[in-house]
């Protein structure tokens, strides 16, 4: 393999309890009244069809939230912070010449800040808001090969979900179900020099 596509939220990103339930707590509001909106729009937003400023603002007035769109957003952005334990991944790989990508359901804005958080510690970013196709799709992975211009028997791809794993594999990619020793399992099945880019 010359690529390995690393979600964001769970695998690349420390995982944490969900925003929605993190607001709920820190600010006293029931969880029901929060669900609808990450269960409509924001899934819009991160399909890249709608915009996460204009969806939110209807929300943040009936979650009792007093400050502006902006200033929720710095506070829901506090959680992007790269996971320890990734980062013996991403320096093997960049040891035998193996690029990492990360692949994720992100909206735009959260894009970008993930993208300036992390900036070259990865080789690339694939978002969802960008390519308008979430990765329980197959033609989400199949854009990305095209931007990478590889085959997909090139390309690996770990996340914790399920049914983001099942639509890269049905594309052809080495896609697996993120657990702790995810390194240990590529190496024990391909020993990382089959990884080794071509110079």
């Amino acid at each position: 393999m010359k690529v390995l596509l690393l979600d964001a939220d769970g695998v690349v990103l420390k995982k944490g309890e969900l925003f929605s339930e993190r607001f709920a707590r820190e600010h006293n509001v029931p969880n029901e009244a929060i669900l609808p909106f990450f269960r409509g729009p924001f899934a819009e937003c991160q399909a890249g069809t709608k915009d996460l400023k204009d969806e939110l603002a209807p929300f943040l007035e009936s979650w009792g939230w007093e400050g502006s769109v902006e200033e929720f957003l710095d506070y829901w952005f506090e959680d992007v912070v790269i996971d320890p334990e990734i980062n013996a991944l991403l320096a093997t790989c960049k040891e035998k010449g193996i690029a990492c990508y990360m692949a994720s359901n992100n909206e735009h804005y959260r894009a970008r800040h993930i993208e300036a958080v992390l900036a070259d510690q990865l080789d690339g970013y694939f978002f969802s808001a960008d390519l308008k196709l979430k990765k329980d799709n197959p033609a989400y992975f199949e854009t990305v090969l095209e931007q990478l211009d590889l085959p997909a028997s090139e390309v690996g791809f770990v996340d914790n979900e399920a049914k983001n794993v099942e639509a890269a594999a049905e594309v052809g990619l080495d896609a697996r179900l993120y657990k702790s020793d995810i390194l240990g399992e590529f190496m024990s099945e391909t020993t990382l020099s089959e990884f080794k880019r071509v110079q």
